[in-house]
């Protein structure tokens, strides 16, 4: 089968979206098929290039819209490409309109990943949040065969998914359990930042205006307290973005116990992850369509300590492999992670079974999940 998927970018661009599709596209060319990426080029330059056997066509973007870069290429490069189905990822509203185009044109089924809604992060972007929703959305999507939500929860709680319903997948994100698992040695980081006698806490995201909802200001606000009753506590951040200055500056008084590692090496990532006692994504709102980073702690052995919102709660199973929280509530982040890291049994026993939760969603199962989803789509033509 020859596929063509569409993302607004491609590693080493670090996003969900953008490990969803490397991982996938790596697991589907294992399976035999032909697979071909279309992407903005940064933060490489402009060319195709063939990796782990996927052909990735880096695209110049001329324009960038509420932060979605926009390719003038894509029409002409997509219309040329050979394919029995497209495969596009969203949120993007460009991309997925171009796909939905190609897909009605040239009568290829096509796919829709369903990451998450648009975030209406400012007052100008509910505005444009709005008029996508209710005139643009409907004009492409009629064309996608089929819709992937990434959780059940997200697909039942957006407004717009609920309008397709019977298109709708359920098909959760993947992780590479051989990349992020228990052995990994996390002693590297812990010299470099001077962690060995430490009790590490994790986040890991970006640092930008348009992943404020990854609730970083939350977490900070809570390691306050943290740190008063856990001296040895240590908040290890990684990732980078405009947002970064206005982080650091509100841990002026607690500078010497929060590191902000920056974007790290891919090859690194892991290593973070075995550096940790627990990852939290203290998300606050629905624009957490899944969370990636919970199965990446999780295959890695580590417990997760994140929000009750958006597709978080198909991923953690309160008191199983992670805790659950309330979103925009400090006092009560703050409590939870003193209780679970002063614990170091239900530590233990919390990140073995986020290893065996993790080891069912690897990409190889997710990629035959997909697969048998692409049949049906060719099916229905």
């Amino acid at each position: 089968m020859k596929i063509c998927m569409v993302n607004t970018f491609f590693p080493p661009w670090r996003g969900g979206a953008e490990t969803y599709v490397r991982n996938l596209a790596k697991q589907l060319v294992k399976l035999g098929h032909e697979v071909e990426v279309f992407c903005t080029s940064n933060p490489e330059l402009p060319g195709s290039y063939v990796i782990e056997g996927i052909k990735v066509n880096r695209l110049n973007a001329l324009a960038w819209v509420y932060a979605v870069p926009i390719t003038p290429r894509l029409p002409l490069e997509l219309a040329k490409a050979e394919a029995d189905i497209i495969h596009a990822n969203f949120p993007n509203p460009y991309n997925a309109s171009i796909a939905s185009l190609n897909s009605l044109l040239r009568d290829i089924p096509s796919i829709l990943t369903w990451h998450n809604d648009l975030p209406p992060v400012t007052l100008i972007a509910n505005v444009i949040v709005y008029i996508h929703d209710n005139l643009l959305a409907p004009l492409y999507l009629r064309n996608f065969k089929r819709i992937i939500s990434t959780s059940e929860p997200y697909a039942k709680s957006s407004k717009l998914l609920q309008k397709y319903r019977d298109r709708v997948a359920i098909i959760p994100n993947g992780v590479d359990t051989e990349r992020f698992n228990p052995k990994r040695d996390g002693s590297q980081i812990n010299s470099r930042y001077n962690l060995e006698e430490s009790k590490v806490i994790l986040f890991v995201g970006a640092l930008t205006r348009w992943h404020r909802y990854k609730g970083l200001d939350v977490l900070i606000k809570a390691f306050h307290e943290i740190q008063d009753r856990i001296k040895d506590a240590r908040l290890l951040i990684v990732g980078d973005g405009d947002l970064r200055p206005e982080y650091q500056a509100s841990c002026s008084t607690i500078e010497s116990k929060v590191i902000f590692a920056g974007n790290v090496n891919d090859d690194e990532l892991p290593n973070y992850y075995a550096a940790s006692d627990l990852l939290v994504l203290p998300s606050i709102d629905r624009s957490e369509g899944f969370g990636l980073t919970l199965l990446e702690a999780n295959a890695t052995g580590k417990p997760v300590v994140a929000s009750n919102v958006g597709g978080i709660p198909s991923v953690v199973t309160h008191g199983v492999n992670g805790l659950l929280v309330p979103p925009h509530d400090e006092k009560t982040l703050a409590k939870t992670i003193i209780n679970l890291m002063k614990n170091e049994d239900r530590l233990l026993e919390m990140g073995l079974e986020g290893r065996r939760i993790a080891e069912a969603h690897d990409w190889k199962h997710i990629a035959r999940k997909t697969e048998e989803l692409y049949d049906e789509a060719l099916e229905d033509k």
